[in-house]
């Protein structure tokens, strides 16, 4: 089967470097699915999950914003806040309640920026822990 080289990079370290079959991402516009052989391409990733399919295991990680470039059969995914499943720390429900009612108290627009980007990744990590644990 052909495979493709993928790495996957946040700003403390290398998460993932190695081959894969596939890999999906949450892109800022929506999901996008690479295979090798694919169209080189340059898109700027949202938060969301991304999976890599690798000799029949999936590798997944909680990514928030960053870029993905597809380049010679590369796959290369800089994240400005990325966790592997086997290193999350997982989101409590009441972490994000209160969130939520920070969000809802804050007329400071810089600061609801903040508490806006990070309720969408706990929203994220929860998605990902839901995933996890069926």
């Amino acid at each position: 089967m052909a495979e493709m080289i993928v790495d996957v990079i946040s700003p403390e370290k290398p998460l993932y470097s190695g081959k894969a079959t596939a890999v999906t991402a949450r892109a800022w516009d929506g999901e996008l699915g690479i295979k090798p052989g694919h169209a080189p391409m340059l898109t700027r990733l949202g938060t969301g999950e991304v999976r890599i399919q690798s000799g029949g295991e999936t590798m997944r990680f909680a990514v928030q914003s960053g870029f993905l470039e597809v380049a010679d059969n590369h796959v290369v995914i800089l994240s400005e806040k990325a966790v592997a499943v086997e290193e999350s720390q997982w989101v409590k429900a009441a972490d994000i309640e209160a969130v939520i009612k920070q969000l809802a108290e804050t007329t400071d627009v810089a600061r609801r920026e903040e508490l806006e980007q990070t309720l969408s990744w706990m929203r994220a990590c929860e998605k990902l822990q839901a995933h996890v644990k069926k």
